[in-house]
């Protein structure tokens, strides 16, 4: 899948396999609000939008420079 395909909102499992953490890791960071999510339907399926991981690492690039 190429990234002109690629659906905006991530999985809880597909962003913690960008950070290399457990899903209950992000589960944690969701309920916390170190990472911002929207839950979607009336079930409990979380997602996160590509723009969070992009501007945590802007965040952290700014702090290392």
């Amino acid at each position: 899948m190429d990234a002109s395909t690629e659906s905006p909102w991530l999985t809880v499992r597909e962003v913690a396999l960008h950070y290399r953490v457990s899903t209950r890791t992000i589960t944690r960071w969701v309920a916390t609000g170190e990472i911002r999510s929207h839950r979607i339907g009336p079930g409990r399926l979380v997602r996160i939008h590509r723009t969070e991981l992009e501007n945590e690492q802007q965040q952290y690039l700014s702090a290392a420079s």
